[in-house]
C-alpha cells in the first residue's frame, strides 16, 4: 500500500511540473514559428487564424523537452530533500521510485506517436484545403478562370488564357510552411527561364499586392499596385513528395509494401538510384537517336520500295503496250502478204485477157505495189523488232526493280530486327527508371515512417535522462531544470536530429542508426547516468 501511496505521490508531483513546462515550451515553439512566419510575409490576422494548427505541430516537440524539464525538476526536489534517501533508508530500492515515472514516459510516447501517425497529417491536410478554397475565393472575387496552373514551389502561379506567350489574369501565391503569405495578380505577364538556369524570371504588368485571406471574407485587403514588375522565382534543385506530409503512418506503410512487392521481382537493388535514373536517361536519349536514324531509313527503304512498285507498273504498262503494237503490226504484215497473194493472183489472171502491149505496164505497175507493200512489210517488221526490243527493256528494268525490292526488303527487316532490339533496350531503361524511382520512393517512405516513428520514443528517452540527472543535480529550481533541458535538447538531441536526418537522405548510410540516433545516445547517457548513481 505504501508503494502505491508512493507512486501517486511521484506521478502527481512529476505532473505538478509537467503542465508548466509544457506551456512554456508551447510558448517558445510557437513564438519561434510565429517569427518566422512573420518574416517570411504572413500578417498578423492570418497568423492568429492559423495558431491553433501551429500549437498542434508543436506538440510532440513540446512533450518531450516539458517531461525532461518535469522529471529533471522534480527528482531534483525529491533529492534536495532527501526524500530518495529516506526511501532508501525505508528499505524500498531505487526502481519503486523509477517505474511509475517510466510508465508516464510510455504513455505519453504512445501519445506523441497517434499524433506523428494520424492526426498530424490530417491536421496538415485540412490546412491545406483551407489554403485551396482561400485561392478558389481570391480567384473566382477576381474573376480569373484559371485555365493553366503552374508550380515553382513555394509558389503556385495561376493563368487566365494564353495568347502566344503573353499570359492574360494571373495570379500568383506564395507559401511558406503550407500558409499563404503573399499573393500578387496582374492582368498580363511573361514567365522565362534566367540565362543561368537557376531562377524563373516573372514579369508581371497591371498588377496588385493582397493580403492572405485570413478569414472567411471573401475580399483580400489590397496592399499597393504596380504598373510593370519583374520578381525572380529560385528553382529548387529538388522538390520532397509533399503529398508525403498529408498521408498517415498507415498509409505509408502500405504504400511501402506495395513497392517492396515491386522492387521484389528485381534480382538486386541500385546501389546509387539517382545514378542509375541519369545513366538510364542518358541511355533512353541515344536510344530515341538511334530510333530517329532508324526511322529515317525505313522511310527511305520504304520510299524505294513505293518508287519501284511505281516503276514496275509503268514498265507492265509498257510491255502491256508492246505487246498490243506487235499484235497490230504483225497483223500489218499478215494483211500486205495477203494483198500480195491477192495481186499475184489477179496478175494471173489477167495475163490471158490483157494484150500484148498493155503486159508490160501491168507488170510494171503489178512490180511498184508489190515494192510498196514489201516496203510496208519491212517498216512492220522494224516496229516488230522495235516492239521486242522495248518488252525486253522493260522486262530486264522489271527484273532489276524486282532484284532491288528484294535487296531492300531484306534491308528492312534487318532495320525492324534493329529497331525491335532498340525497343527492348529501351524497355529495359524505362524499367530502370521506373525501379530507381520505386527504389527512391521506398528509401523516401522509410525515412518517413521512421520520422514517424522515433519522436515517440523521445518522450522514454528524456525521462530516463532526467531522472538521474535530477537525483544528481539536488536542485527543486525550475531555472535549473530548464537550462539542463535546454542544454540537452538545443546541443545534443536536435542537432543529432538534424544530423541523421541530413544522413539518412544519403543512401550510403542505413536509415535506422541515422534517424534513430538520437534516442540510443537518449538511451546510452541514461544508462551510464543510472549507473553513475547506482554506485553512489
Amino acid at each position: 500500500m505504501n508503494i502505491q501511496i508512493l507512486h501517486k505521490y511521484l506521478i502527481k508531483e512529476l505532473l505538478r511540473t509537467f503542465l508548466p513546462s509544457l506551456l512554456c515550451f508551447e510558448f517558445v515553439l510557437l513564438l519561434g514559428f510565429s517569427i518566422q512566419l512573420l518574416h517570411k510575409g504572413l500578417d498578423v490576422p492570418s497568423l492568429f487564424s492559423v495558431l491553433p494548427y501551429m500549437a498542434l505541430y508543436t506538440m510532440p516537440h513540446a512533450l518531450p523537452s516539458s517531461l525532461l524539464t518535469a522529471t529533471v525538476m522534480s527528482y531534483g526536489r525529491l533529492s534536495a530533500d532527501n526524500e530518495i534517501t529516506a526511501t532508501k533508508a525505508a528499505g524500498i530500492h531505487l526502481h519503486h521510485l523509477v517505474t511509475p515515472v517510466v510508465i508516464v514516459g510510455i504513455f505519453f510516447s504512445i501519445l506523441t506517436l497517434y499524433l506523428n501517425a494520424e492526426v498530424l497529417p490530417r491536421s496538415y491536410f485540412k490546412v491545406r484545403q483551407l489554403q485551396e478554397k482561400a485561392v478558389k475565393r481570391v480567384l473566382a472575387t477576381h474573376f480569373i478562370t484559371a485555365k493553366k496552373k503552374i508550380d515553382f514551389h513555394p509558389y503556385q502561379i495561376f493563368i487566365g488564357s494564353v495568347e502566344s506567350s503573353n499570359f492574360k489574369d494571373i495570379a500568383v501565391f506564395e507559401y511558406a510552411d503550407e500558409y499563404i503569405v503573399n499573393i500578387l495578380l496582374a492582368e498580363e505577364g511573361e514567365i522565362e527561364i534566367a540565362d543561368d538556369g537557376n531562377k524563373v524570371l516573372l514579369t508581371l504588368r497591371r498588377g496588385e499586392f493582397l493580403k492572405p485571406d485570413s478569414g472567411n471574407s471573401v475580399d483580400a485587403p489590397t496592399m499597393g499596385s504596380f504598373e510593370e514588375a519583374v520578381f525572380a522565382i529560385p528553382l529548387k534543385q529538388k522538390v520532397r513528395h509533399s503529398a508525403l506530409k498529408y498521408t498517415t503512418l498507415t498509409a505509408l506503410m502500405k504504400q511501402r509494401g506495395e513497392i517492396d512487392q515491386a522492387l521484389s521481382s528485381l534480382d538486386g537493388l541500385f546501389k546509387d538510384p539517382e545514378k542509375t535514373i541519369k545513366r538510364a536517361r542518358r541511355g533512353i536519349s541515344s536510344v530515341n537517336d538511334k530510333k530517329s536514324v532508324v526511322k529515317a531509313k525505313l522511310q527511305k527503304a520504304e520510299n524505294e520500295i513505293k518508287d519501284s512498285d511505281t516503276n514496275i507498273s509503268k514498265q507492265e504498262g509498257a510491255i502491256k503496250r508492246a505487246k498490243f503494237n506487235l499484235n497490230i503490226y504483225k497483223n500489218y504484215i499478215d494483211v500486205a502478204k495477203e494483198n500480195i497473194r491477192k495481186l499475184a493472183i489477179e496478175k494471173e489472171n489477167e495475163e490471158d485477157v490483157v494484150a500484148l502491149g498493155h503486159k508490160h505496164d501491168r507488170d510494171g505497175e503489178y512490180a511498184k505495189n508489190v515494192s510498196l507493200i514489201k516496203k510496208i512489210i519491212e517498216k512492220e517488221k522494224r516496229r516488230i523488232k522495235s516492239a521486242k526490243r522495248k518488252i525486253l527493256i522493260s522486262q530486264r528494268l522489271i527484273d532489276e526493280e524486282n532484284e532491288k525490292i528484294e535487296t531492300v526488303a531484306l534491308k528492312i527487316e534487318e532495320l525492324n530486327h534493329s529497331n525491335k532490339g532498340l525497343e527492348e533496350e529501351y524497355s529495359i531503361h524505362a524499367r530502370q527508371i521506373s525501379m530507381a524511382e520505386k527504389q527512391n520512393m521506398r528509401h523516401e517512405l522509410t525515412i518517413n515512417i521512421h520520422k514517424r516513428l522515433s519522436p515517440s520514443l523521445a518522450s522514454l528517452s528524456f525521462i530516463l535522462i532526467g531522472i538521474p540527472l535530477g537525483i544528481m543535480t539536488r536542485s527543486s529550481n525550475m531555472l535549473v531544470s530548464l537550462g539542463i533541458s535546454f542544454i540537452l535538447i538545443l546541443f545534443i538531441y536536435y542537432p543529432l536530429v538534424a544530423t541523421g536526418l541530413v544522413v539518412a537522405e544519403s543512401m550510403s548510410f542505413p536509415i535506422i542508426p541515422s534517424v534513430w540516433g538520437a534516442n540510443f545516445v537518449n538511451l546510452i547517457l541514461s544508462a551510464f547516468l543510472f549507473r553513475k548513481i547506482l554506485k553512489q
